[in-house]
């Protein structure tokens, strides 16, 4: 009876683990989603569709607030006490202008147990239709993670997220995973 309640306990966290990550997925794609109407209007009259960066961010944060209930500190979102997730998610963001979308790109990020960070950005051969781009997190244990390939359909602004959950129960393993969302500037 104990080992069917401990397996009923483990499928219950797994399953919490699950609906985390897409509701994080779902609360990153909608704040980049507003996020990447931060178009510089100058250069748009001239055909260049370009990313005002702070505008972005802070339109990014405002979403996530209004959203989840995350307040941004540095690179990092802090959950309120009805946020989905209880401990705080580093992120970083990269912005893939109007010159380079069409470029493959490959973005290595470090996660070391409190910050995400992009520790490389290598750029590609060009493709017509826009460039592969492929991510992947080195966890603090060494551990890489390469998330499933994305190809651009335009300059694109482009938000990692490590999420580093406790367990529903001491005893189990922490849930930890990156979630990406990767939106073109909206003109």
């Amino acid at each position: 009876m104990l080992f069917f309640l401990l397996v009923g306990m483990f499928i219950v966290d797994a399953d919490l683990a699950m609906q985390k990550k897409t509701e994080v997925k779902i609360l990153l794609e909608l704040s980049n989603h507003h996020a990447t109407f931060a178009v510089d209007p100058v250069l748009k009259t001239e055909g260049v569709i370009d990313l005002l960066e702070d505008e972005a961010l802070k339109r990014f944060d405002d979403r996530m607030y209004e959203n989840g209930g995350y307040h941004r500190e540095q690179a990092m979102f802090i959950p309120q006490a009805d946020s989905v997730t209880t401990d705080p998610i580093p992120f970083s963001r990269y912005y893939v202008d109007f010159r380079s979308w069409r470029n493959d790109l490959q973005l290595r990020l470090q996660y070391n147990g409190t910050t995400l960070v992009t520790e490389r950005a290598t750029k590609g051969p060009a493709r017509p239709g826009g460039g592969m781009l492929q991510i992947t997190v080195v966890t603090e244990r060494g551990e890489v993670l390469q998330l499933a390939p994305k190809i651009m359909v335009g300059p694109s602004h482009v938000v990692v997220a490590y999420i580093d959950e406790r367990p529903f129960l001491p005893m189990l393993p922490s849930h930890s995973f990156p979630v990406v969302s990767v939106e073109e500037l909206k003109d």
